[in-house]
């Protein structure tokens, strides 16, 4: 048992070193490379039809690398970024990779129609001001955070996700045990 600490220790740093390098090459000012216990939740799915799931748990898809994404239905960034999630969570479901948005709109009025409109197959809840404040007040939005196998947040990017960081993050994850 004392060889896993240390393995998962020093894949925890090699992580870590790929995401400055990743932050360092990009020029990118809003990305953090971090571990602690993600905030476990347990939230009412926003579409369940689309999405198949009624209800979300994080502590549920411990084993899988979770991404969980805080956006608005009135955001930009945040509007431009779904198509790629969309097509990132169809193409990654299958190897282990679990997608959750994180509505964070001051009503949930449009939110249902949104979704459906824009056919978003992962699962959506709406924010409360705890997993809201247990994320670290989520000031800014889009925000993504890379959730490990073990149910760690080893990586935090604010503003809109791209394509690179996404995959690139996600798969060294999944190397991960």
């Amino acid at each position: 048992m004392k060889g896993c600490g240390k393995r998962s220790f020093i894949s925890s740093l090699l992580i870590m070193a790929f995401v400055f390098a990743l932050i360092f090459s990009f020029g990118i000012k809003h990305a953090e490379a971090r571990t602690k216990k993600a905030y476990n939740f347990n939230l009412k799915v926003l579409n369940p039809i689309l999405s198949g799931y009624n209800n979300f748990s994080l502590k549920n898809f411990r084993g899988h690398v979770v991404i969980v994404n805080f956006f608005a239905t009135w955001c930009p960034p945040c509007r431009a970024e779904i198509p790629l999630i969309k097509k990132f969570y169809e193409s990654e479901k299958n190897n282990g990779v679990i997608v959750v948005g994180i509505n964070v709109n001051n009503n949930l009025g449009g939110v249902r129609s949104f979704i459906k409109n824009i056919g978003i197959p992962y699962p959506v809840v709406y924010a409360t001001s705890k997993v809201i404040n247990n994320y670290g007040g989520i000031n800014e939005i889009p925000q993504t955070f890379f959730i490990s196998k073990s149910g760690r947040i080893m990586f935090h990017w604010e503003g809109e996700i791209t394509k690179g960081a996404l995959y690139g993050i996600t798969n060294k994850l999944l190397n991960i045990n």
